[in-house]
């Protein structure tokens, strides 16, 4: 009785997988890309070429390098008057910034060392 039971319900599975592979053979999107593969071979065909001869995407296609800014250079600024020493790249320093409002950018930058 087992394998009775065993045969029924691989018929039902096999049923289930026959229903799915006749809506993916009515699919629009399957039959276009089987109509593109079929041309695609019959032009290779052609040109002496199988679809292994194709280079892999992986291989094919290389990302660019991505391009990356160098550093800015690093800048030591000494501010005179209080002796207090700071190091930065940009000018987005809350200190250099409050240093620049209270003298002048132009003094500021002679600061550096």
């Amino acid at each position: 009785m087992d394998r009775v039971a065993q045969l029924r319900k691989k018929q039902q599975e096999f049923e289930k997988v026959k229903q799915e592979l006749e809506q993916l053979k009515k699919s629009k999107t399957v039959q276009k890309e089987l109509a593109f593969l079929t041309d695609l071979e019959a032009l290779l065909k052609k040109h002496g070429k199988t679809l292994n001869d194709l280079p892999k995407q992986g291989k094919a296609l290389k990302a660019a390098p991505a391009r990356t800014r160098k550093k800015r250079k690093l800048k030591t600024y000494i501010n005179p008057h209080t002796g207090e020493k700071i190091q930065t790249r940009g000018g987005n320093h809350k200190i250099l910034k409050e240093w620049k409002a209270e003298h002048g950018s132009e003094e500021v930058e002679s600061w550096v060392r």
